[in-house]
């Protein structure tokens, strides 16, 4: 393969190449939100819109009538809800199985169990019950599941001998009171592994092959109820015979707790973990120091923290002397517990539909203002695409598990800053990603002028003239010869963050640099010295999350995630996964393809330096009218017949963006891929994250993207109307080639006024298939 040398360092994001031939002119845009307007093109074609005019058309909701005879209970679903939302948010979102730390999946047959235990009573009693008990003895609940785990234990034991003879089961006694006690030799502290008699190392032992099923899982349950310190797994047998090889052995996530929990409640504590009664609470001893009572938080949240939470309770009979605290251990509300797979909760959901406007604001800080408000989660909320921050963005969104009464009851009353909701219907499942035909622009270019090349000393009229002239010959281009359909800047973040942006944390989240990650997510910008930077800056020199969570402006939610996260679980290798798991999956998701889109923009300008406008052997292409759907299942490679015979167009073409299930070019350009990637130090197989729940499968996209109902309007700040035309001209596409370097976009930060009436200023109005900017469409035209 030949090395081909890459030339991709001019500009920041990629964005070097422009199409047309035009001179261009300057401009400003985005010089405030309100010049930049966007309206979302739902599915049917029609622009989304907030107000009485705009016919509900999303998909799934012709026929659907509001289902208020609904048997869910709303009023207690908020209140579990709110109740939940007190606590930490769970970082796994896996509720229907959990690990033991070393990795092996415990069993999720509940039959055999229960079928156990159905002459025993209870081990726990629930809330109400424990009050109960306590309040009449203190000693009574301590008495009953002393009683019970005995009782449980020798069910299980006399089980075990009817499905194992009696020698194995004397075998299983026999390993497990040596790896005990091996174990509690290795706990000591005044004992290291160079002191331990002939190396000695936790072994495994071997129940034997069992075909059936259902034995083995009574066999798992009773061997961890009977030897909470052990665990079990299964493989397949070295002979080749059926059934599976149960294999014991020492159970580290036992030993781990067993440093904060007294001998005398691990087991039982082990024992309620494993039960899963939804409904039961378990009370531990608590560590008087607050620093030990962090880490028994922080351990049972890395182990169990798929299903279980925990809270500590300050006690006390009115004197200081007397306080104490407990910590109480339950089951997370959303958790089904043994048995239930929320069935009933899948037949009561509900989803609601609604149209959102907002003014200047992010997604996320939207989505957490609407979840606080609604007493949601914020996962609860979908929608087809991201929209700008610094803009009027209106969508469609939906939220899960609120009838359109309580949308309509909560926002008739609530007035949210920057925030509208209106058009509230029912919908039948939630909004997907991409379900939009595009969206529709009203851009606003302020102080427009032509290039100082060639103007000369014009006076005011003739200015005006010239910039019609101009605009009118760019928005011609623009219509006939398409533009590059880079990523915009707003892709990347602020382009003063250069260590913070998006791209550099998508990179080091794949390569798993998760410390790296946060720390860029919590990197102070360059000078700028305002509440959210001087928080920043105090977390780089102290380390100190809980101050910088109080430091930090609430409004400011993810930084307030990642804080959260870092306080309750550490800052440790750990911690920080846990804190990159704290903000939304979608957020993580983000910051990987904003690398991949910076891929993709480097190669786009690569491939039009290598090859112009002509389709190549080895280039990928996706025949027009495919279904995005399955477009990846459609892209073809480019043959010789196939440039010959003319069976593809240029506006075919297409370029990945990298993950695991993609193909690239058979030609030069996918060789830039691979030296790229291997130059971030990455593979194909970095883009499966499993400690985050990221697959990154990759996609394709059109190299070329156009606009469409294209207008413009030249006017003073005087309000008088000087030029409006509408391009309507459709010409054969012969696509021109101008690559310069100096074309990186940049949106204003100016404070200057271009309000006066002096200085002319461009209405572009427009509409972009899903996924394009506008941004890149007015850069072209302007050719700055």
């Amino acid at each position: 393969m030949a090395n081909i040398e890459m030339d991709c360092t001019s500009t920041l994001f990629g964005i070097e190449s422009f199409i047309s031939d035009h001179c261009g002119f300057a401009g400003v845009i985005k010089h405030d939100f309100k010049d930049f307007v966007v309206h979302e093109i739902d599915m049917h074609g029609n622009m989304v819109q907030l107000d009485e005019t705009y016919k509900i058309c999303a998909p799934g909701i012709d026929s659907v009538k509001e289902r208020v005879e609904c048997t869910l209970d709303e009023d207690h679903a908020v209140e579990s809800k709110a109740t939940s939302s007190k606590c930490p948010q769970n970082a796994f979102q896996n509720e229907d199985t959990c690990h033991d730390s070393a990795g092996f999946k415990k069993n999720k047959t509940s039959h055999s169990h229960q079928q156990l235990l159905s002459n025993s009573t209870l081990t726990h009693t629930t809330d109400k019950q424990s009050n109960q008990l306590g309040a009449e003895n203190p000693n009574l609940d301590e008495k009953r599941t002393s009683e019970t785990t005995e009782t449980c234990k020798s069910t299980y034991l006399k089980r075990l001998r009817e499905v194992l003879s009696d020698d194995i089961v004397e075998k299983i006694h026999a390993f497990a009171e040596s790896e005990f006690d091996f174990n509690i030799l290795r706990s000591k502290d005044a004992i290291n592994d160079a002191q331990i008699p002939n190396g000695r190392k936790n072994t495994t032992f071997s129940v034997g092959v069992v075909s059936s099923k259902e034995t083995r899982a009574e066999i798992h349950s009773a061997i961890k109820y009977v030897f909470p310190h052990l665990c079990t797994d299964t493989q397949k047998p070295s002979d080749g015979s059926d059934g599976l090889e149960i294999i014991i052995q020492t159970n580290a996530t036992y030993w781990k707790l067993r440093r904060f929990i007294v001998a005398d409640e691990i087991d039982n504590f082990m024992h309620f973990v494993g039960e899963k009664e939804h409904s039961k609470t378990f009370s531990l001893t608590c560590p008087e120091d607050k620093e030990v009572r962090t880490q028994l938080h922080r351990v049972i949240a890395k182990y169990y923290g798929s299903f279980l939470e925990t809270k500590t309770f300050v006690t006390s009979d009115g004197s200081d002397q007397d306080r104490s605290h407990k910590i109480v251990v339950r089951f997370r509300q959303k958790y089904g517990g043994r048995g239930q797979k929320r069935k009933v909760t899948e037949e009561k959901t509900i989803f609601s539909g609604f149209i959102l406007k907002k003014e200047n604001l992010e997604m996320l800080d939207v989505i957490n203002k609407l979840a606080a408000t609604l007493r949601v989660h914020s996962s609860d909320f979908s929608y087809a695409g991201i929209k700008d921050k610094k803009a009027i963005t209106t969508q469609l969104m939906c939220v899960k598990g609120v009838s359109t009464q309580r949308l309509n009851s909560h926002f008739s009353k609530t007035d949210v800053a920057g925030i509208q909701v209106g058009n509230i219907h029912p919908l039948q499942g939630p909004i997907q990603r991409g379900q939009l035909k595009g969206n529709h622009f009203d851009i606003i270019v302020r102080d427009v002028k032509l290039q100082k090349k060639g103007v000369g000393d014009i006076d005011e009229t003739q200015m005006v003239v010239r910039v019609e002239e101009e605009v009118k010959k760019a928005a011609q281009n623009v219509k006939t010869n398409m533009f590059l359909n880079y990523f915009g800047q707003q892709r990347f973040g602020s382009i003063s963050d250069i260590q913070g942006n998006a791209a550099n944390i998508g990179l080091e989240i794949l390569k798993g640099n998760y410390v790296q990650a946060v720390k860029y997510l919590l990197s102070p910008i360059e000078g700028k010295d305002d509440a959210v930077n001087k928080a920043k800056k105090f977390f780089q020199e102290t380390q100190d999350a809980k101050t910088t969570l109080s430091m930090m402006p609430n409004y400011k939610s993810r930084e307030c995630m990642l804080l959260k996260a870092l306080h309750r679980h550490g800052l440790d290798h750990d911690g920080y996964t846990k804190a990159l798991l704290s903000i939304p999956h979608s957020m993580r998701q983000l910051y990987v393809h904003s690398y991949c889109s910076l891929v993709w923009n480097r190669m786009a300008t690569q491939r039009i330096k290598l090859y112009g406008s002509q389709l190549m052997e080895g280039d990928l292409v996706i025949p027009a009218g495919v279904d995005k759907a399955i477009t990846r299942d459609q892209v073809q490679t480019v043959t010789q017949e196939n440039i010959s015979s003319r069976s593809f167009t240029i506006q075919d073409l297409v370029l990945p963006l990298p993950g695991n299930a993609i193909r690239y070019p058979f030609n030069k350009v996918g060789q830039l891929y691979q030296q790229s990637l291997k130059q971030d130090g990455l593979s194909q197989n970095s883009f499966r994250l499993n400690s985050l729940k990221l697959n990154i499968p990759g996609d394709y996209r059109k190299l070329f993207s156009c606009p469409t109902d294209l207008t413009y309007k030249i006017y003073q700040e005087t309000g008088s109307s000087l030029v409006q035309t509408t391009t309507q001209v459709e010409v054969p596409r012969t696509l021109l080639v101008s690559t310069t370097n100096n074309s990186s976009y940049q949106e204003s930060s100016s404070k200057e006024d271009f309000t006066s009436k002096n200085k002319i200023n461009l209405r572009l109005s427009f509409r972009l298939p899903t996924s394009s900017y506008a941004t890149m469409c007015v850069r072209e035209m302007m050719k700055q």
